[in-house]
């Protein structure tokens, strides 16, 4: 589940680019600014048929045994109704009393109340997993209203083709229905219930399969719903807002199938892909116990069978959905030392159904999902299992967990959500000595942090997701950034939510109980892929470099506005261009050195002085940073000491400042996060919390004035209701009390 620091890594010579600045270095003054709102994204297919609909006419594929997928593999795997934990299907019923919800669970309001359906609701059909039945069009939400019509407090939904940025995911939240209504079993009562009895989230997970959910990370030519890594990116958000658990549940073949297709052939790729078609999982098996985050300390081997293909020897360690997974990518040992010593296999269920499946962990998060250890002993592997060349198995996965460390981001993001709309409702809700919580300055200040920190690592992982299509091959620092960077705000984040809860927030149930279990699952996002030690060594090994100019004087363009148009049409994914090379090309840190100046003019013709301010000090900063990771390099005590780390760490922070920077000039005519055009309230607030951050500075220390913004944006942004996201997502929520 872990994975190390990437191993050195080597030169890429694909692409050529304008000539370099390093972050220390003047930029130069002159650089036009990006064109006014991006259009909005073309239609895509996301949500279009159901996985259901495919299953029975899947194509012949040959699978890396030579066998065929539609015909053999496949209907040797459980159906749907046999699958997770080896139980049935059993209906998934609504949330109704449990230890940790009290009937109807939490109001909008803020108080209990009774969810006694009204005689509407009563009379209102259901289909034997406990969802709505659909009406005549297909299209009602769990609440009973029209998935695309009109619900309580806003106008309608927009559908897809009606000029909404991302409307896969406003169609799919709609679908849904309102998380906050007690009977829904895909809302907030459901999901804490749920994990009260760690239950795997069966109906869910059939509902989402049902939008072709699992299908978003699997590209359109394998006949996926994948467009945009940003599109993919707001639909997975609204979906894990309601319960995290349901992307390990739904998404968690990504990291398999990412591997096969960077280095696989087309016959595994076609395999894996007709296997998450037909809702299969197909597992992710790379560490190891005793080696934790070091990889190259792993010992499940791999040897040559004397009549031909290979046997499998080891154990596999915290495989997620081991214990029920269909299919396994396993990385063993194939040769004694060095990172070229391991090969990749891909194991269908005729292999899978020789290893042994130890019973799954107990875990603390995104209960009901098994993590589960692999066992091999002598278990046969055909030739054809091969992923890529021997030897090349860690590199593969390795350049595929760029992408995993991408889309883990927006569960983090989705927890944080919750935790800050649940606590946002609340303070609105109490009063104290006569006067809402809400408004008082201790409330406004947490708020505002809580705000400013979701929002910094929102527009990161909306600009990285864009990165990862436009030049994957570029794309390896950004992605440990990324993960860095949104795993440690949404947790600070969750943790100002929750303190705004007061003694509710240790209560059982309640807000106090959503809370919770946001706070619990996002914890386990931080390790899932990449250790956060082996993401901060990673970001120590490529820093220093951003000191000097490039040796081969390139760089990003000098145009960075694609990174940052969010929702506008993507070139299709090419998982095989993802490197491991470390030169100093990242498009975000050139981009900025390259027009922080004219960043900061543009601010100041705009009337955001403090904003430009800031930019600059943004700039510095980096300047500074990237300067003392280099002495630090030079130096063998201060290399063998915690330094590197610590820099490294403050460098995602201004990473992430460098990136907000460039995403509002990208849409300075637009205005992001509700603001008009030209606002930089946001960025104001954003950039402050992160430069106190990446100094060591408590961001409570920040002026009130840099941080009032944050907290107008997500209020603004909760009443209408919208995700807590750069450009409107509508969501299906109830409004929350003024």
């Amino acid at each position: 589940m872990t994975t190390p620091p990437t191993a050195a890594e080597r030169p890429d010579d694909k692409s050529g680019q304008a000539t370099a600045h390093p972050v220390g270095l003047t930029p130069p003054a002159a650089a036009e600014r990006p064109d006014a709102t991006p259009a909005a994204a073309a239609e895509h297919p996301g949500g279009a048929s159901a996985i259901a609909e495919r299953r029975a006419g899947l194509p012949a594929a040959e699978g890396p045994d030579g066998a065929s997928v539609a015909v053999e593999r496949l209907d040797a795997v459980p159906t749907a109704a046999e699958r997770s934990h080896g139980a049935s299907a059993t209906a998934e019923r609504p949330a109704g009393p449990s230890a940790a919800l009290r009937p109807g669970g939490w109001s909008v309001a803020g108080e209990w109340r009774d969810a006694s359906p009204a005689p509407a609701e009563q009379a209102q059909s259901t289909s034997g997993a406990g969802e709505p039945a659909a009406g005549p069009s297909g299209g009602e939400g769990p609440d009973g209203a029209s998935a695309f019509g009109e619900r309580p407090g806003g106008p309608a939904v927009a559908a897809e083709g009606t000029g909404a940025v991302f409307p896969g995911a406003e169609s799919l939240d709609a679908l849904l229905g309102d998380p906050w209504r007690g009977g829904n079993p895909y809302g907030f009562a459901a999901a804490v219930a749920r994990d009260g009895r760690a239950e795997f989230p069966h109906a869910f997970a059939e509902r989402l399969e049902s939008a072709d959910l699992p299908l978003a990370h699997v590209p359109a030519g394998l006949g996926g719903t994948l467009t945009g890594l940003d599109d993919t990116l707001q639909r997975v958000r609204v979906a894990a807002r309601r319960d995290a658990a349901v992307m390990p549940a739904t998404l968690l073949s990504c990291a398999a199938v990412a591997t096969v297709l960077a280095a696989g052939t087309p016959g595994q790729a076609r395999a894996v892909a007709d296997w998450v078609h037909a809702g299969r999982t197909v597992a992710f098996a790379l560490s190891e116990e005793h080696a934790g985050s070091d990889v190259l300390a792993n010992t499940c081997r791999l040897e040559e069978a004397p009549g031909g293909g290979f046997t499998l020897t080891g154990s596999k360690w915290l495989v997620g959905r081991g214990a029920t997974a269909h299919a396994a990518l396993v990385v063993a040992r194939t040769a004694p030392r060095g990172p070229a010593a391991f090969t990749a296999v891909l194991l269908g269920p005729r292999e899978l159904a020789r290893v042994r499946r130890a019973a799954a962990h107990p875990v603390t998060g995104m209960r009901g999902i098994d993590f589960a250890d692999l066992v091999f002993d002598g278990t046969p592997v055909p030739a054809d299992a091969v992923v890529g060349a021997v030897g090349g198995g860690l590199a593969a996965a390795m350049r595929a967990q760029q992408l995993v460390r991408l889309l883990s981001t927006a569960a983090c993001l989705a927890t944080a959500d919750t935790a800050l709309r649940t606590a946002l409702r609340f303070t609105r809700s109490r009063k104290a000595a006569g006067a809402a919580v809400a408004g008082t300055a201790h409330t406004e200040r947490d708020i505002a942090l809580a705000g400013a920190e979701l929002m910094a690592a929102d527009v990161l992982s909306l600009t990285a997701a864009r990165y990862a299509q436009l030049s994957p091959g570029t794309f390896g620092l950004c992605s440990h950034v990324v993960k860095r960077v949104a795993t440690r705000l949404t947790a600070s984040s969750i943790v100002r939510s929750r303190g705004l809860l007061g003694a509710r927030g240790f209560l059982a149930d309640g807000p106090g109980s959503v809370v919770d279990k946001a706070q619990r699952d996002n914890a386990v996002v931080e390790s899932i892929d990449t250790s956060p030690l082996g993401v901060l060594r990673a970001v120590a090994a490529q820093l220093p470099a951003y000191a000097e100019p490039p040796q081969d004087a390139r760089t990003a363009p000098r145009d960075v506005r694609a990174l940052c148009a969010y929702g506008e049409p993507l070139p299709a994914l090419d998982h095989t261009a993802l490197d491991l090379a470390a030169r100093p090309r990242d498009r975000v840190l050139l981009g900025f050195a390259e027009h922080a100046a004219t960043v900061a003019a543009r601010l100041e013709e705009c009337g955001a002085p403090r904003a430009a301010e800031l930019v600059r000090e943004v700039r510095a900063a980096l300047a500074a940073t990237v300067a003392a990771a280099a002495d630090a390099r030079r130096d063998r005590a201060r290399a063998a000491g915690p330094e590197p780390l610590d820099l490294a760490d403050s460098g995602c922070l201004l990473y992430a400042a460098a990136a907000a920077a460039l995403a509002w000039w990208a849409h300075s005519g637009r205005g992001l996060y509700g603001e008009r055009a030209d606002g930089a309230g946001w960025l104001t607030a954003v950039l402050a919390v992160l430069l106190a951050h990446a100094d060591g500075r408590d961001p409570r220390r920040v002026p009130a004035g840099d941080l009032a913004p944050a907290a107008e944006a997500v209020t603004r942004l909760d009443a209408d209701p919208q995700l807590f996201t750069a450009l409107p997502v509508r969501l299906s929520d109830a409004p929350g009390p003024a």
